[in-house]
Formats: structure tokens, C-alpha cells, sequence
């Protein structure tokens, strides 16, 4: 077994509430002690769920020292794997198989940690103005498409990951990060963040980077592990209850038939991994999802957009340049929605002041939904029931976020005349289903002795949930009125007044 602290005089530990002790190397506790790591602690990972679960206060720091903790785990039983089955020399051409695979366990333990640095304030939350702004530079957009595969970039968006590739190769311009025993250079660290071909000497052939990759990133991997144990234990919602220490003991290195490398899982874990499985679909249909939280995000966004449109915040502070100096977190932007939370400011206001937050036309499963699609399709009479509804209203939504991908356009906000009023409305799709053929483009592998299937094959759970999933609605709406406390306009009539309006809007731009 590959041991990184065996010759590890100086002993660091961090207590974690999750894993508890987790053991830093020397090289990792010298990039924790630097501004874009420390600014970690002030990025929550749940954005503004505390207003929905107020324990949900976890941060990007303690996840991303949590999910290297689970790597590196995952790493030992890979390269344990990989010695077993002789793939060591085909897998690390040039490479020893003793001394370098503390190289690779510290080059996959770094990634891990630093696979997050880059996120914005509130996480997710502030994406749209990093993709923004480095749209605003054709050089810098060229790299991040460049790493990140054209055709795949403009579909989903990758700039937490390219924030945090920019910021590793600063990180390793410190000398007591450069210089470090183990001869880990930048490459070796950020090839397993990109999307784009490896310049890695220990991660040198593609087969090697893909697989090394699905550490970080796949359908089980650290990332997925530690922020579903950690969501669970923090929202209180109590769905991570997974043996992970299971699931990574079972995970076995197969090389299939088109020479390509996969992490596959025996057939005794299959309880186990229908287990992780319901609770990512629990955390993204409880927490990630719920609606007063989809809600608060939309919320905070056009918060942000505002104080760009008046010049109270300038776009160019979402750089990474900025956050690796530790600028730009939760309280900053919550210092200035605090400064502007005055009465002529609903968007701020609303931020703290829970009487004048914004209510949900729909929430979760019910029967508004198909009440709402069935007058879309009355009002503008197209035939085709709930998919043209939705592609009616998936098409209004992204008309009206115009202001969201394009901060300079003036005075954004998407608002409707009720009473005189101009309501906000407040509305996103979601992404697809975590289970969606798109999302398991790399799939999750299970064996019986020699022989690879997919899980789909084998588990009618998996089929089942995701079927599930295609009962709620991909979109969600709120609505705010200005000037109005939220128990009035639901006892006033604007709730059915908003409604008629939107149908109203969204069939007009179908005419």
C-alpha cells in the first residue's frame, strides 16, 4: 500500500466533522495557508440554503480538504488495482512502480483540493458572470474553450474548473509550492481538472488522464461522496447514509475492449450503489432543487446584476486574478446587498427581509403544473400538451435571464405590470435529471468475475429512479410584488393575477 506520510517527520491534521482526522502533507499544508485557499471559508457551498435549512453553512474550504481526503482512498485501491491486473506499465509508461506512485497519489490528492478554488461567491450561484466577463477577452475565452473542448463548453459551463486550472498555475509559481520533493509540477495537478489533451509527465498517455479524471469527476467519485455526506449532515435532510468505505473497496481498474481504462464496481456492492445513487437524487430533489431555494439563487443573481447595472459593483472583481489574492466572497457581496437594502430596492431588501421574499407559483409535484401548461396550450392553442407547454415556457425563461449571460444589458430585471405594480418574476430551468443519459456519458460499470455491464443492465432501481425524475417539471417560477409583504399579495389576489399575466407573456411570444 502506497503510504504518502511515511516519511512525514512534522505531523498535520485537520479535524474535520465529516471524515474526522484528515492528514495534510507538507506540500498541501503550504497551499492551504495561501489567500485563494483561505478564501474558501467564506464561499458557501449551498449558496443561500441556510435561509431554507439554516444549518447549510458548509464551506468550499472543508468540502475541498474533505474530498481529497476521499481521493486518496480511492487512489490506493486504483493503484492497488492496477499492480494486480499488470497495468502499471502500460497505464505509466517511464514511470517506477515504487517510488513515482507517491508522485501520482500527491499529483490526484492536489487536484482533489484545489478542484474548487475557483468558485465565486455563494458557488454555483455567480457562474454566469465569470463566463461573463471572460467573454469580454477573446484570448482568455479562446483557453478556457481550448481546455475545456469548444463543442462541449458552449453547452455547459466549465469556468469554476478554468478559474481554478488558472489559479493552481499561479499557486505553483510560489516557491514552496514549485520546489517541492516530489518534483508535482502544475500539469501533473491541473490535467485532472481540463477536458483538453494532457501536458502531465506523470499522467502522460490519455488512457491514464481518463481514468485518473473519474477520481474527481464521473457518477461516484470524491467530489460527488464527501458533498452528499456533507449536504446531508448539514441541511439535516438525512440522506447520505451510505457505506462510501464500501463502494470504494469494490472499485476495480478494467481495461475494455477498445483499449480505453474503466473504475468498475463489483457485484456485491450493487445495494451499496443504489444507495449513493438515491442520495444524489434525494439531495438534488430535496435540497439542490427545492424550490425556495431556486427561488433565493434568482434572487441573489439579479441582486448582483443590479449593483452592476449601477456601477455599485464592477464586473472585472469575478476574475480569478481576484480570488487568488482571497477577494471576492459570500460577505462581500453581502456587505453591499446590505448597503442597498433600502426600501427602493426590492431585489436587496428581499435578501434580508423574509417578509418581502419572493413565493413560488409551484412547488414540487402537484397539480398547478399541469393546470398552467394545460392554459398555456388553451391561450395559444398548440396541440402537442405538456412538451409544447414546456418548450413555450423554457423559451420565455430564457428570454427573460437575457440580463444574467449579458450583465451590460440595462435594466434586466424581468418584471410585470400587476396593479400598477412591476412584479418580479423569477424563474430558471433545471438541468438535466443527475441520472440522464447525457450526465452518464461515462456510465457506472458493475462486474461479475471478468465480465463488464452497465448499470442499467443489472439495477431496475436505476431505471425506476430515473423515471422518477421525468414526473417534476423542469422549471421553476416566483414572483416578488414591490412594496409588498408576501402574506398580503398571497391573501390579495396578486398569486392569481401573476399567473394570468405570465400565461399571458408566454403565449405572446409563441403568436
Amino acid at each position: 500500500m502506497v503510504d504518502i506520510f511515511e516519511n512525514d517527520i512534522k505531523q498535520r491534521t485537520i479535524n474535520d466533522s465529516i471524515h474526522s482526522h484528515i492528514r495534510i502533507t507538507a506540500l498541501e499544508n503550504e497551499i492551504l495557508k495561501t489567500p485563494a485557499m483561505n478564501r474558501l471559508h467564506n464561499i458557501r457551498s449551498l449558496a443561500l440554503a441556510n435561509l431554507v435549512f439554516p444549518g447549510a453553512t458548509g464551506t468550499r474550504f472543508a468540502h475541498s480538504v474533505g474530498t481529497m481526503h476521499l481521493a486518496s482512498k480511492i487512489t490506493i485501491q486504483i493503484l492497488s488495482s492496477i499492480n494486480r491486473r499488470g497495468l502499471y506499465g502500460k497505464l505509466f509508461p517511464g514511470l517506477n512502480n515504487g517510488s513515482d506512485q507517491l508522485r501520482i497519489l500527491q499529483a490526484t490528492r492536489l487536484a482533489a483540493l484545489l478542484h474548487d478554488v475557483g468558485h465565486g461567491p455563494f458557488s454555483h450561484t455567480t457562474e454566469n458572470f465569470m463566463l461573463a466577463l471572460i467573454r469580454k477577452d477573446n484570448i482568455e475565452y479562446g483557453e478556457y474553450k481550448k481546455l475545456f473542448h469548444q463543442e462541449r463548453s458552449e453547452t455547459r459551463n466549465y469556468v469554476h474548473e478554468y478559474y481554478s486550472i488558472r489559479i493552481i498555475e499561479k499557486l505553483f509559481e510560489i516557491e514552496g509550492i514549485r520546489n517541492n520533493d516530489l518534483s508535482i509540477s502544475p500539469d501533473d495537478v491541473t490535467c485532472l481538472l481540463a477536458r483538453s489533451d494532457s501536458k502531465s509527465e506523470i499522467f502522460s498517455t490519455q488512457e491514464t488522464v481518463d481514468l485518473f479524471r473519474k477520481i474527481i469527476s464521473s457518477e461516484i467519485d470524491a467530489d460527488r461522496m464527501d458533498y452528499i455526506m456533507r449536504d446531508s449532515t448539514y441541511t439535516g435532510a438525512r440522506f447520505g447514509n451510505v457505506d462510501y468505505e464500501r463502494l470504494i473497496s469494490c472499485m476495480e481498474v478494467f481495461e475494455t475492449s477498445n483499449r480505453s481504462y474503466e473504475i468498475a464496481f463489483n457485484e456485491k456492492a450493487l445495494g451499496t450503489i443504489e444507495a449513493f445513487i438515491d442520495s444524489r437524487y434525494k439531495n438534488y430533489k430535496w435540497v439542490v432543487r427545492h424550490h425556495l431555494m431556486v427561488s433565493f439563487d434568482q434572487l441573489i443573481r439579479y441582486g448582483i446584476y443590479d449593483l452592476i447595472n449601477t456601477s455599485d459593483l464592477d464586473l472585472s472583481e469575478f476574475h480569478w486574478s481576484e480570488y487568488m489574492k482571497g477577494k471576492m466572497t459570500d460577505s462581500t457581496i453581502n456587505s453591499m446587498i446590505l448597503e442597498n437594502a433600502v426600501e427602493e430596492n426590492t431585489i436587496c431588501r428581499s435578501l434580508i427581509d423574509r417578509r418581502y421574499a419572493p413565493t413560488s407559483l409551484f412547488k414540487g409535484r402537484n397539480e398547478k403544473y399541469v393546470k398552467f401548461e394545460k392554459e398555456i396550450n388553451d391561450a395559444s392553442g398548440i396541440s402537442g400538451g405538456e412538451k409544447s407547454a414546456i418548450s413555450a415556457i423554457s423559451s420565455y425563461i430564457q428570454k427573460i435571464n437575457a440580463a444574467l449571460v449579458d450583465p451590460e444589458i440595462d435594466d434586466g430585471i424581468p418584471r410585470i405590470i400587476v396593479r400598477g405594480k412591476p412584479a418580479i418574476i423569477l424563474a430558471s430551468t433545471s438541468g438535466p435529471t443527475p441520472f440522464s443519459e447525457e450526465s452518464r456519458a461515462n456510465g457506472i460499470y458493475i462486474f461479475d468475475d471478468s465480465r463488464l455491464r452497465k448499470m442499467e443492465e443489472i439495477s431496475s432501481y436505476f431505471k425506476s429512479l430515473n423515471n422518477e425524475w421525468t414526473n417534476f417539471r423542469p422549471y421553476y417560477i416566483s414572483f416578488l410584488v414591490p412594496g409588498e409583504t408576501k402574506d398580503r399579495y398571497l391573501k390579495d389576489g396578486f398569486f392569481d393575477e401573476v399567473w394570468l399575466s405570465l400565461i399571458h407573456e408566454i403565449t405572446k411570444q409563441e403568436s
